[in-house]
């Protein structure tokens, strides 16, 4: 299952990689109590009160079939229960890995990375054989120091500097017309956002800057897996809130879909999640 959604002159498109089971949101969001939850059971959590998640990239096309083709993400990769079907779903969509002209990376944690790079006896060989990585510099420097030092790093990003597909990207940064990155740090200390901007649209792919549907009105709920709690949350406010205010598309990572792409609206003073 995909789902799509023009802005201005590009196509986003959803693509699945992996669909992790439920996790217990008492062990993801772990200062949350169980009773805060109550809102937003019926729709932030399965019928047995789990997080439900998926592992999925981004796909950038433009309309008129011109320009480069840009993946965000390449999700976690290969599994050992044949999971991981990116390519296949790639596949599915008319696009080859060889077809693929950029690769942005949000962060650098494990579900957004796993098909950077593929093993042939035991050497390192792109994936996408033609693509340029687009890595954050923090994250870069962060995880290249030997007391970050992260197996998932050193398997799928690190050997792209040798492989000369590595890019590092310091801020804000235009990879195509109307497309750029927007550093959103918190998650980890690089993560980044990827804005569209196209005939008068805009949209977002907002990585990890939030992972459950109840942050987008609990705005400073965070997860374990960030890095540093209180810039995920000026980021997760600031980026939201402008969402909000200028209506913006949002794509949401981790979100079901059918559900992942959405609108941030005020509901009578509180902010909700308005799927398109």
């Amino acid at each position: 299952m995909t789902q799509s959604q023009t802005i201005g002159n590009y196509e986003i498109t959803t693509v699945i990689d992996t669909l992790p089971g439920p996790r217990d949101p008492s062990q993801v969001f772990q200062s949350i109590p169980a009773e805060a939850w109550d809102p937003y059971r019926s729709f932030a959590l399965d019928a047995d009160g789990m997080w439900v998640t998926e592992f999925k990239s981004h796909l950038i096309r433009s309309t008129n079939k011109e320009g480069p083709i840009i993946l965000v993400d390449s999700g976690s990769g290969p599994t050992d229960d044949d999971q991981g079907k990116l390519l296949d779903n790639l596949n599915a969509l008319g696009v080859q890995a060889a077809d693929v002209d950029v690769v942005v990376t949000t962060h650098c944690h494990g579900d957004h990375i796993g098909w950077n790079v593929s093993y042939k006896d035991g050497k390192p060989e792109l994936t996408f054989p033609n693509a340029k990585h687009w890595v954050a510099k923090n994250d870069w420097d962060h995880h290249t120091q030997e007391a970050n030092s992260d197996p998932a790093f050193d398997n799928s990003v690190k050997p792209l500097e040798d492989l000369g597909a590595l890019k590092l990207v310091d801020g804000a940064e235009t990879i195509a017309p109307g497309i750029s990155t927007i550093p959103m740090n918190g998650h980890t200390p690089g993560h980044q956002n990827v804005l569209i901007e196209s005939e008068g649209s805009t949209g977002v792919i907002i990585g990890d800057l939030f992972h459950n549907v109840a942050q987008v009105t609990e705005q400073t709920w965070c997860p374990v897996f960030d890095w540093n709690t209180d810039m995920s949350t000026e980021c997760r406010q600031n980026l939201l809130g402008r969402a909000m205010n200028e209506q913006w598309i949002v794509f949401a990572g981790h979100l079901p879909t059918g559900s992942s792409i959405g609108r941030v609206i005020d509901d009578n003073g509180t902010s909700t999640w308005q799927p398109v």
